[in-house]
């Protein structure tokens, strides 16, 4: 790893050692091999840098965010005016289910009155429909002219025929199963990726809590400004997967990008939406550290291809009387670079140590992110050790 003059003698001020390379990052990592360029943010940014560290309990074992799995008890469908006309067929699973029609643009407002609902037997038993004042005055932010009806708790597993007659135009149609055990669920193997990088998805169908292998789904993957792409899941087990290469050009709407899934498992409908977050690589960690235990000072060289405000973060463990390590101190630094490169250093504090704690030190849970941007860049469970 070539480094310029500078920060080579930066480093060595840091540390009486010389420098080390950064562990090689793991299957649960994200390390950027390419960097691009971004205009310049326009928002105003802090510039002004910022280091601060806090004390952690070492008897407290550090938790590990896990990945955002979605679970669903509900669906939605656009219907026109004549199916509702005629009958609109809906498979339920649980009593007590709640379905919601609303207007889209240019369709006629619905009465309370209006809306008929049927089961197998003939009339269903409905606890209760509400029109869209009262769901405003309950604090609902809902179309005008939109119902919700719930089934009585006498109401089980059937087949519905919800009727409006003589709906005009189209209808966006909710149900929701609260008390379903029908449950579909969708993840992403990490919270965060990297543009141009791999996602592993998975998605599955439970019924009483036992998987079904009788799911069926599609899926899209959605961007922040409205792209969109088709996924094709496949067999998995009991259930579906899909491996996604992400888009090398991410964009730069803000938000979090969405795994939307349309799933059917014997009847029964279910979508669900996954979120997680993608960066475009702005910056990257030089692959060197320097570590001094006497100031307690990590020195990250860093290199930037699109100026902005990049944040380093890290957590220290030191080494027990009994030769293990535990968690005692949690630093920060953030600053604004320019394209190119940059120092961010971890300073941690010595009172920090318990008493009996000291070196062999390693730092772990190491993260660079982009905060003009909002956007996570670089992770690694282990850093490196330091004595």
């Amino acid at each position: 790893m070539r480094l310029s003059i500078a920060i080579a003698l930066a480093l060595l001020s840091f540390s009486a050692t010389a420098a080390q390379p950064l562990r090689t990052a793991g299957a649960k990592d994200q390390a950027p091999s390419r960097l691009v360029a971004l205009p310049a943010p326009s928002a105003q940014i802090e510039r002004a840098p910022v280091s601060f560290a806090w004390k952690l309990d070492p008897t407290q074992a550090l938790a590990a965010t896990a990945p955002n799995v979605a679970q669903s008890r509900e669906y939605w469908q656009t219907v026109d005016a004549a199916e509702l006309d005629r009958g609109l067929q809906l498979k339920m699973s649980a009593p007590g289910s709640l379905i919601r029609i609303s207007p889209t643009q240019g369709a006629r407002a619905l009465r309370t009155e209006e809306l008929q609902i049927n089961d197998s037997q003939g009339a269903a038993k409905v606890q209760n429909i509400a029109s869209a004042k009262q769901l405003v005055d309950a604090g609902m932010d809902v179309q005008t002219g939109t119902v919700i009806a719930k089934l009585g708790d006498q109401e089980g597993a059937d087949t519905y025929t919800v009727r409006v007659p003589k709906a005009q135009g189209q209808y966006l149609v909710h149900v929701f199963e609260p008390q379903s055990s029908d449950i579909l669920r969708a993840g992403a193997d990490r919270s965060h990726a990297l543009a141009g990088s791999s996602l592993r998805f998975d998605v599955d169908f439970s019924r009483a809590g036992k998987l079904s292998s009788a799911l069926k789904a599609d899926a899209m993957l959605v961007a922040p400004d409205g792209r969109s792409w088709p996924v094709a899941l496949a067999s998995s087990g009991n259930g579906l997967s899909a491996n996604v290469k992400l888009p090398a050009n991410v964009g730069n709407a803000p938000g979090l990008w969405e795994l939307q899934v349309f799933a059917n498992a014997d009847g029964i409908q279910r979508d669900a939406r996954t979120s997680f977050a993608v960066a475009a690589p702005t910056a990257r960690f030089n692959g060197l550290f320097a570590f001094n235990a006497k100031t307690m000072r990590m020195a990250l060289p860093v290199q930037t291809g699109s100026a902005g405000r990049y944040e380093a973060r890290g957590t220290l463990f030191a080494t027990a009387a009994d030769g293990a390590m535990r968690p005692v101190s949690e630093a920060h630094s953030a600053a604004w670079m320019k394209r190119g490169n940059g120092m961010l250093v971890l300073q941690f504090d010595r009172a920090h140590l318990p008493q009996g704690y000291g070196a062999p030190f390693e730092v772990r849970e190491l993260k660079l992110n982009d905060q003009s941007r909002m956007a996570p860049l670089e992770s690694r469970e282990r850093a490196g050790i330091a004595r």
